[in-house]
């Protein structure tokens, strides 16, 4: 029973990822950068209004998760800084790969086959505030100096905006912009794992011990957040195990983005990015398992687990 929940979850991400790396591999020329900014531009904000207003998330939920969000990724630099300072490496280069998940391409896709409608409008409740941590904070620790500017030129902050006004006020949405945003929304998912397949097939390993150590790394570091946060925010059931999941995910591809433009050790960075996320596929049966086990448990069933 186990095996064949945890089967049908996986399945199909495996699938379709492995569909971009071959269409990434092969000769029809894949257009990466398009896809990429149709789904920045277009596909996520419409998932991200369709999905929290259609299915009436409060305020409250989303706060919830973007707190957790918050901590989880505040933790996570923390756990990063002291991992550098330990072992060496520079922050600019390995600070962002250490630190931020790949809470969009493989992330969503997984809360939402492991938890349905609930765990998709948790997981954009999480997603969106990663999502803009990576392109504000994250940047800025890349770049070497603080580019809060490009806040403003993501699509999906001003999504998150317009949730909120009408949650707050109770706004009726037209059933025509439902229906627009559903439609638009739909593609964000397989595009979003397509172009992780395909980024996974043009990317390299060069360099494979700082790579190595990356991937083991961030998932290292994903457990110890989720779980600091789980205990600290006291969470249980459903957000507790979307929140695990999207906590433990593997280095963002974004970072690597980040790397390249601003020439921070791009080729140890990719080769993270390909490490981080191959060791994450290999260990999904027992994450997306832990993560099913623990939206079982009750705020006493999981304090016990992680005393």
């Amino acid at each position: 029973m186990i095996l064949s929940e945890v089967t049908n979850i996986l399945g199909p991400i495996v699938i379709i990822t492995l569909i971009g790396y071959f269409l990434g591999r092969s000769s029809l020329g894949l257009h990466s950068h398009t896809l990429s900014t149709i789904v920045i531009l277009v596909a996520t904000p419409a998932l991200i209004f369709n999905t929290l207003t259609s299915l009436h998330v409060d305020p409250l939920t989303i706060g919830k998760m973007a707190t957790a969000a918050l901590v989880c990724l505040a933790i996570a630099g923390l756990l990063a800084l002291l991992a550098i300072w330990m072992f060496g490496g520079s922050l600019r280069s390995f600070l962002p790969g250490l630190m931020l998940p790949n809470s969009g391409n493989m992330g969503l896709p997984l809360v939402a086959l492991a938890f349905g409608d609930e765990g998709m409008r948790l997981g954009i409740s999480y997603f969106f505030v990663v999502a803009l941590f990576q392109h504000s904070v994250g940047l800025s620790i890349t770049a070497g100096s603080i580019r809060l500017k490009s806040l403003a030129q993501q699509p999906l902050i001003y999504s998150v905006a317009l949730v909120l006004v009408v949650a707050f006020f109770d706004l009726p949405v037209p059933q025509l912009v439902l229906t627009t945003t559903e439609m638009l929304g739909s593609m964000m998912i397989p595009a979003m794992l397509i172009l992780l397949g395909s980024s996974l097939a043009s990317l390299q390993v060069t360099d494979f011990r700082p790579a190595l150590a990356m991937a083991v790394g961030r998932l290292t570091i994903g457990l110890l957040s989720a779980a600091a946060v789980i205990y600290l925010l006291d969470l249980s059931g459903i957000v507790a195990g979307s929140v695990f999941l999207l906590a433990t995910m593997p280095t963002a591809i974004v970072t690597y983005v980040f790397a390249e433009r601003y020439q921070q050790n791009p080729r140890q960075v990719a080769g993270g990015v390909v490490l981080s996320t191959l060791l994450t596929f290999c260990c999904l049966p027992v994450l997306v398992w832990a993560a099913l086990r623990i939206s079982e448990l009750d705020h006493s069933g999981i304090a016990s687990v992680l005393k």
